[in-house]
């Protein structure tokens, strides 16, 4: 299968298209994907330093090198969002705030678009989270049940507004209750023990917002 993911980044298509043209979920492609290139470079080379998640045990071990947003369904009460910024991405926010990649603030932004067509400002309620420099991953704690999020990682500008770089996926809390397995479901898709990953029913219909190459 990995081998199938490859020829078709070979010739230029994104990881969206690959998961459409292939009919898998943008998760999986993204998982098989970014583990093949782990595995084909050098120890050390093209890594960055693990990050402890927020009261967590579980450290995300690499940085993606390709722009990267994932909101996951976590607990009735939590969600988990990951990301990584291609190095476009990355001189584009440099030139346009004339500041270096490394100066800019890290920021949050979580939207609750439950049961809406979410077009970017016409969320329910929205807050945001600044963040410790150099963090690629969060996780979004004493959230609603049964809601639906989608989460924006950026910067803010000079006036101190929110400025959006990647946006994720919708998530769905689940009902309040609900039994919190969503962790065993995600490791268990992470280690490949299932097809499919068992919490993808907790996903919206929403479209995707972006592409991602």
């Amino acid at each position: 299968m990995i081998e199938d993911i490859v020829k078709l980044k070979e010739r230029g298509l994104t990881l969206q298209e690959i998961a459409e043209r292939m009919n898998m979920s943008l998760g999986k492609v993204q998982y098989r994907w970014n583990k093949y290139r782990q595995q084909q470079s050098p120890p050390g080379e093209n890594s960055a330093p693990s990050v402890e998640l927020k009261k967590e045990n579980w450290t995300m071990p690499f940085e993606y090198k390709e722009a990267n947003a994932c909101l996951m369904p976590r607990t009735p009460e939590s969600l988990y969002v990951y990301w990584s910024f291609s190095e476009s991405i990355k001189k584009m926010a440099e030139h346009h705030f004339r500041t270096k990649w490394e100066e800019l603030p890290d920021v949050l932004k979580i939207y609750d678009v439950t049961d809406i067509l979410f077009y970017g400002h016409n969320a329910h309620r929205t807050f945001e989270i600044d963040l410790p420099p150099m963090t690629n991953n969060w996780f979004l704690h004493s959230l609603e049940p049964d809601r639906t999020y989608i989460a924006d990682i950026g910067t803010r500008t000079f006036d101190g507004s929110f400025f959006t770089l990647l946006r994720t996926n919708p998530a769905e809390t689940g009902a309040a209750e609900m039994s919190s397995s969503y962790d065993e479901k995600i490791e268990r898709w992470k280690q490949q023990d299932i097809t499919q990953p068992e919490w993808l029913e907790n996903f919206s219909t929403y479209s995707y917002y972006q592409k991602i190459r």
